[in-house]
């Protein structure tokens, strides 16, 4: 009765070697694989290796000399880098992108004559502003100083590096994930008996929301110890909450942005998750969204 898990075992073994075995037992004897791009690399430099696009260099460390494929638009090293597969040394200023296998030069440097780098909003902006700006949406501003609407980037942006944080006008406050002013909640015309921000005794969904929740916030129920929603509720700011983004968390309603898996810095804006960069071993998605785990 032990033969057949002792041979069931031995499958499994086999099993989990045989994929790294396929993948080098494809690369020829010249040949050795290059784990970032998991292709087959022919031993040595080529003798005429083509120079790298604009915008991109190869790295020459780690006792591999690099040179550009054009055939895989990326940079190759000559031989196989060492154990573990360490990051190599780019040019000064320039950074390795293992995803694309090459190095990145500083963004500043993709800006044209009469532009600065944004690095907020990874842009290059003109000098001065653009001219004639259009006003900003309704419901939103920009700082009156040195602030403009940016048509394309749908958002807020000043006219030259900023040397102090924005600064709204009174009333509104400066909303960081969207770059721009928004007005302050206003207190509702009948105030309620007790402040916002506590706990109340639990009524009508119409009248939680238009009379003791002030204009803007939700009336959300709160969970007890046994996360079974109560008879208390608390007002929450759903476009901007990180745990209860775009609705009540305690209903099932909305997301919770620090709950994304390999999220390092999160924020909620206009009640939708964006992650602003994730933990080691994941990658920011195309979306800003969540993490990828590498």
């Amino acid at each position: 009765m032990t033969v057949i898990p002792r041979v069931l075992a031995a499958v499994a073994i086999l099993a989990s070697v045989l994929p790294f075995a396929a993948a080098t037992e494809t690369c020829q004897p010249h040949e050795f694989l290059y784990e970032n791009k998991s292709c087959c690399v022919p031993k040595g430099s080529p003798p005429s290796p083509p120079p790298p696009p604009s915008g991109k260099s190869c790295p020459s460390s780690n006792s591999a000399n690099w040179y550009w494929s054009d055939d895989k638009a990326c940079c190759l090293p000559s031989s196989a880098p060492p154990p573990g597969n360490p990051e190599p040394s780019c040019p000064k200023g320039h950074s390795w992108n293992p995803f694309d296998s090459f190095c990145s030069p500083p963004p500043e440097s993709n800006c044209n004559d009469g532009e600065w780098w944004f690095d907020d909003k990874k842009c290059c902006l003109p000098y001065g502003g653009i001219p004639s700006p259009p006003p900003p949406p309704r419901g939103s501003q920009c700082p009156p100083s040195g602030w403009y609407w940016h048509p394309e980037k749908s958002c807020c942006v000043p006219h030259t590096p900023p040397s102090a944080p924005p600064q709204c006008t009174f009333g509104w406050e400066w909303i960081f994930p969207i770059f721009s002013c928004q007005p302050l909640p206003t207190p509702p015309s009948t105030p309620p008996s007790k402040p916002s921000g506590v706990h109340y005794k639990k009524r009508t969904h119409k009248a939680r929301n238009n009379q003791l929740c002030p204009t803007g916030l939700s009336a959300c129920p709160v969970t007890g110890l046994t996360n079974n929603v109560t008879s208390d509720y608390e007002c929450i700011d759903t476009q901007q909450e990180l745990e209860s983004c775009g609705g009540c968390s305690s209903v099932g309603a909305g997301q919770d942005c620090t709950a994304i898996p390999g999220a390092w810095n999160v924020g909620c804006a206009a009640g939708s998750c964006a992650v602003y960069n994730c933990m080691a071993g994941f990658r920011l998605s195309l979306d800003g969204k969540s993490c990828i785990a590498l």
